[in-house]
C-alpha cells in the first residue's frame, strides 16, 4: 500500500460578517477568492503546495461551498512562487459547524441574549464563537474518496448529554 500524507492547516481564511447578506452573513470569503489576487490565499496555497498532502483539513475556512471551488481553481491550481500546482483534490467535504449558531441563551452572562447574526455579542451567545453561522468552519480536501454517507456531526451536541460529563 502506498503511503498517504495527512495534514491539517489553520489557514485563517475566515471573514467577518458580510452585511450585504444579512440573513447569513456569509459570502465575503467567496468574494475574496473570486480572483487569484488575494495575498493571504496565495500564501495559504503555496504552503499547501509545498507540503502536498494527500488529505488536508483546512481549519478556519468559512462554511461557504462557493468558496471551495474558487480556492481550488484560483489558488491551488496555480503554482504560487514556483510551487507545483495541485489539481487532483477531486474530493471535498465542507459542512456546517456549530460556530455562529445562535444558542438563544445569554451564554456570556451579560444580561442580554443576542440572536442577530453580526450584532455585537452574537458570537458570545452562539454555541461556538462566530458572528455568523459557519464562520471559522473546516474544509476537507482529498485525493481519495470521502465516505460522506457515514459522516457524523456533533454540531448541536450539548455537553450535558455527554456520558459522565463534569458540568
Amino acid at each position: 500500500m502506498a503511503n498517504v500524507r495527512f495534514s491539517t492547516f489553520n489557514a485563517s481564511l475566515n471573514r467577518g460578517f458580510n452585511a450585504a447578506n444579512p440573513a447569513t452573513g456569509t459570502g465575503q470569503l467567496a468574494i475574496d477568492l473570486s480572483t487569484p489576487n488575494n495575498a493571504q490565499a496565495k500564501n495559504v496555497a503555496e504552503t499547501i503546495q509545498r507540503v502536498n498532502p494527500d488529505i488536508l483539513l483546512i481549519n478556519e475556512f468559512d462554511f461557504d461551498p462557493a468558496a471551495v471551488n474558487l480556492f481550488k481553481t484560483n489558488y491551488l491550481a496555480i503554482g504560487q512562487n514556483g510551487a507545483t500546482p495541485i489539481t487532483d483534490y477531486n474530493f471535498t467535504y465542507i459542512a456546517p459547524s456549530n460556530t455562529g449558531v445562535s444558542s438563544g441563551f445569554d451564554l456570556n452572562n451579560n444580561g442580554v441574549t443576542v440572536t442577530t447574526p453580526g450584532a455585537a455579542g452574537y458570537g458570545d451567545d452562539s454555541f461556538g464563537f462566530g458572528v455568523f453561522e459557519g464562520q471559522f468552519g473546516m474544509l476537507l480536501l482529498s485525493r481519495y474518496a470521502i465516505d460522506t454517507a457515514n459522516i457524523r456531526t456533533f454540531q448541536t451536541f450539548k455537553w450535558k448529554d455527554m456520558p459522565d460529563n463534569l458540568l
